[in-house]
């Protein structure tokens, strides 16, 4: 899947910055020994050349010391694209140009459960949005930007950004979604004969927002190829799986107001529809999330130059989590709980290193559950994209 800055390495520019500082380090402690040995007048005094000597075999020491520094530096960050190239084909090409139709659903439920067992669940979701535009790529830098063409007039509304970057060894996924009043309630349960007659009934009434960050290393990097499923990078040759283990955090918010539900949901009809029940009249709640995950991906190669690619990294962690209902009182003061969420991913493409197209989804799942009140986010990506590479670098020419 190519997002925008899909292709660059947040890790590698870390690790250069991380190189450059450690040049800068040395050459300052070298820079200060010199220093220290021309303030002796005992030392100058007694032989002026072997202070010469002393100031050209400390710069000698001092570049040997940056190439061997930059060395392991630039070895380490080589190391998150090693591969086996019986098994990953590398892109022989500089540039890339390709057309992407993006797709994105998200899903709400919120689940209420009274004393007597009474059970309510409203599900709800921003409106679908259809998107569309331009990439352009140079290397590990791909930009792009496409247009929602399906809800031109709900700009404004939904803030929407998500980022994937895909090396062989390492890889990141950011997640970050606001939405302020316009969602689709799509259906209703546990409001009796109303269960069928409130669907797709527009709800101003939530203002909801996602910040997720996931970070996880790919083990077995060298055969199984990531961005030959999501990043059109790479060819993977032949069928290979990998575990991967990684850390994931997220934080959720939700503040709703119950008063501009339908009111056939809020007044009693009958013995099944007792109205909306006290557990379901929340004003806000508001968690983050602490995780650990670990998963396993699979490449398919099931003809040349096709693959289907599919992965699975539940994740297992701690909540906190704090609420209040709409009378202001609070239901949940600094509530920690176990929890398990997961990621999703799949992809079927084709790529014969100049040409490429294909299909890929991600599906984040974001959960947290109680006793008598739980919520779970759904958050979907859907792309649609053709393509190609140009300007054949000069080692593959």
């Amino acid at each position: 899947m190519r997002n925008p800055l899909s292709r660059i390495s947040l890790c590698k520019l870390f690790l250069l910055s991380l190189w450059w500082m450690a040049g800068a380090v040395a050459y300052a402690q070298t820079e200060g020994s010199v220093a220290d040995t021309l303030s002796r007048p005992d030392i100058l005094a007694a032989d002026s050349v072997a202070a010469d000597t002393a100031m050209v075999n400390g710069k000698e020491k001092f570049s040997t010391k940056l190439v061997r520094t930059g060395n392991i530096f630039v070895r380490f960050v080589k190391s998150f694209n090693d591969m086996d190239t019986t098994y990953i084909v590398p892109n022989y090409y500089n540039y890339a140009a390709m057309i992407q139709n993006t797709n994105f659903l998200q899903v709400y439920r919120l689940k209420a459960v009274r004393d007597d067992g009474h059970v309510q669940t409203i599900h709800m979701s921003p409106k679908p949005s259809f998107r569309i535009g331009p990439y352009f790529g140079w290397r590990w830098i791909f930009l792009g930007y496409t247009f929602d063409i399906s809800h031109p007039n709900s700009a404004g509304k939904t803030t929407e950004l998500s980022l994937s970057l895909y090396s062989s060894m390492l890889g990141v996924d950011l997640v970050y979604i606001k939405n302020k009043g316009d969602f689709t309630i799509r259906k209703v349960s546990g409001f009796g004969e109303q269960d069928d007659h409130v669907r797709n009934v527009s709800f101003a009434g939530a203002d909801t927002y996602t910040t997720g960050i996931n970070l996880y290393y790919v083990f077995n990097h060298k055969r199984f190829s990531y961005p030959a499923a999501f990043a059109q990078s790479t060819v993977q040759r032949k069928s290979c799986g990998s575990w991967m283990a990684g850390f994931r955090y997220d934080s959720q918010r939700l503040e709703f107001d119950y008063n501009q539900l339908p009111p056939a949901l809020l007044q009693p009809s009958g013995v099944d529809n007792p109205g909306l029940i006290d557990e379901m009249k929340i004003s806000k709640i508001g968690y983050r999330n602490y995780s650990l995950s670990l998963g396993y991906a699979y490449n398919w190669v099931f003809a040349p130059r096709f693959l289907f690619s599919v992965s699975m990294a539940p994740s297992f962690g701690i909540k906190q989590a704090n609420g209040e209902r709409i009378t202001g009182d609070s239901f949940l003061d600094n509530v920690k709980n176990f929890n398990v969420d997961f990621i999703a991913r799949g992809a079927l493409v084709w790529n014969n290193n100049r040409w490429f197209a294909g299909v890929s989804a991600v599906s984040h799942l974001y959960a947290y559950s109680k006793e008598r009140f739980s919520m779970t986010n759904n958050v979907n990506y859907v792309n649609v994209y053709v393509g190609f590479n140009f300007n054949k670098r000069k080692q593959y020419r």
